[in-house]
């Protein structure tokens, strides 16, 4: 099997994301820009709506974070290694114990996780990944509170 590109396993990751995610934005690239008032813009949901038919914030990007290699055997072979960043919106609403915008969002980082962990229905782009790992935080961007997440997903494309 011919190792796959960049692209490729960006598609990939971003396939896992729209299946366990299907409300969601997903972009397989770092699509915004230097001025964090604007990225909200960005990741506002046209498949995700409030009760005033107004796009919410969810969304998620991929973006290669770091490309290692090893050498193999008798240096001949160059193994590669790399991570990615993927980064989660989701709007913020205080709900319920039982029901808001955290347990919403948790739920579906899950739902990604077993996604990236299924190696029986799993791109085979992504058959050599390690555990997506995840920080959670809840931010004003701007001016609007929302939930952020940043997976760390590991990817070696070659045997």
């Amino acid at each position: 099997m011919p190792t796959p590109s960049d692209a490729t396993i960006r598609a990939a990751i971003a396939d896992a994301i729209e299946t366990a995610a299907p409300l969601a934005r997903v972009y397989s690239w770092w699509v915004l820009g230097a001025d964090e008032a604007q990225w909200l813009g960005y990741m506002r949901s046209p498949l995700d709506v409030d009760s005033n038919n107004r796009a919410r914030v969810h969304g998620y990007l991929i973006t290669r974070r770091s490309s290692n290699a090893e050498y193999q055997g008798n240096k001949q072979l160059a193994r590669r290694t790399h991570t990615y960043f993927i980064y989660g919106f989701h709007y913020y609403s205080t709900g319920t114990e039982s029901s808001n915008s955290e347990a919403t969002f948790t739920a579906e980082i899950d739902a990604i996780c077993d996604a990236l962990d299924d190696k029986a229905t799993l791109a085979s782009s992504l058959a050599r990944s390690q555990p997506v790992s995840w920080e959670f935080d809840l931010k004003s961007v701007g001016g609007e509170l929302v939930h952020i997440a940043r997976g760390t997903f590991t990817v070696q494309p070659c045997s």
